[in-house]
């Protein structure tokens, strides 16, 4: 059935002030099924599922904080005072999945085992030390921390991390997991490692429906975290198998099986253009600059999609699967140092979206 909106806030604007490419809030997906969907589908921007099973929900998914958790509750709760949460998937460990947890803390959680091991890869308080010291940092040409500060402190600006609590799934499996609540049958198929190490999705056979979560965005640039790209690729060709009627992405706007595609031609296109630049003995984020700033991306279907600068992320994730010794710092600390260099080539890119990150806001 085609997407029907039926509730949602009050906004004319993306929480990073640009114009929306579709409207934000709670759709009908099926009959029992529906989406909570973000424009226009970056930072924290993260489409949720529910799935009303008859007195009983399940929860795809959870906000980045508590703030938008709630919002969506408060949306959708003339399906759930009918039907109250009672099960909640995380399809991985990404925060802007999964750290709403706390709300139902009582609750049945279920995550892959591997998602399990990676839930607390990062800190809420982390997160909220980089948004605070973006303010400072932003004034330290050095090291490109003047870009980093203002790239990390602008992307989590719409987010409050202080209340949050990492709550870990409390039921987990591997390979793949079938429940029927209530006559509703829901399969969960692990697909990682590929964006995150525990990466899932979940099918409603009935309803011909798929929650991709991260191994599918539309209309933003995706990023691998983990890979290999094989099997992201090979997670993306699982989901077209299904035949779907209906793909929710992680982030981003419905997709169709054409969208899925570009998404491989995507990590076919990025794989072969950054090994070139491996051979080169190109640094990842030389190599990133070098196939951004190509002509052969410029004239690709992907030079449009947001976020552009996260192929940084994905060449340092292929030069590691391919061997490379990259002396990164250990632990959330190398990963800042990945976004530092994001953030510089983000900033070399001043059409790229979010606008914000480069100062600039539309207005409505």
């Amino acid at each position: 059935m085609k997407a029907q909106w039926l509730a949602g806030p009050n906004r004319n604007i993306t929480r990073f002030g640009e114009v929306p490419v579709y409207k934000e809030g709670l759709y009908r997906v099926g009959t029992r099924s529906y989406a909570w969907m973000v424009p226009n589908g970056t930072w924290g921007e993260t489409n949720i599922g529910l799935i009303d099973c008859d007195g009983k929900s399940i929860l795809i998914d959870t906000c980045w904080d508590l703030k938008f958790t709630r919002e969506l509750l408060e949306t959708a709760d003339p399906v759930l005072r009918k039907s109250p949460v009672e099960i909640v998937i995380n399809t991985h460990s990404d925060g802007d999945h999964c750290w709403g947890n706390q709300l139902f803390k009582d609750k049945e959680i279920i995550a892959t085992h591997a998602c399990i091991e990676q839930m607390h890869h990062l800190k809420p308080a982390s997160m909220t030390a980089l948004k605070s010291g973006g303010r400072l940092l932003r004034h330290l040409p050095l090291m490109k921390l003047d870009s980093f500060g203002h790239y990390m402190r602008t992307m989590f600006s719409p987010y409050d991390f202080s209340d949050v609590s990492i709550t870990d799934p409390n039921k987990g499996f591997s390979g793949k997991h079938e429940l029927t609540v209530n006559g509703v049958d829901i399969v969960v198929m692990e697909v990682g490692p590929g964006h995150t190490d525990g990466d899932a999705i979940v099918y409603v056979p009935d309803e011909g429906l798929v929650y991709a979560g991260d191994i599918l965005f539309i209309g933003g640039t995706p990023v691998m975290w983990s890979g290999p790209v094989e099997n992201l690729v090979k997670a993306l060709e699982i989901l077209r198998s299904l035949n779907a009627k209906t793909i929710v992405p992680g982030h981003g706007p419905m997709a169709s099986d054409q969208q899925v595609q570009s998404v491989i031609n995507y990590w076919h296109f990025a794989h072969e253009h950054l090994h070139r630049c491996y051979q080169r003995d190109m640094t990842p984020t030389e190599a990133a600059r070098d196939v951004l700033f190509s002509k052969a991306f410029q004239e690709s279907e992907f030079a449009g999609w947001n976020c552009p600068e996260r192929l940084v992320t994905n060449a340092y994730s292929m030069y590691r699967n391919w061997g490379a010794n990259l002396l990164n710092l250990p632990g959330p600390l190398g990963v800042m140092d990945q976004m530092r260099n994001q953030a510089s080539v983000a900033f070399n890119m001043p059409q790229a979206e979010p606008r914000c990150m480069h100062g600039f806001v539309h207005r409505i």
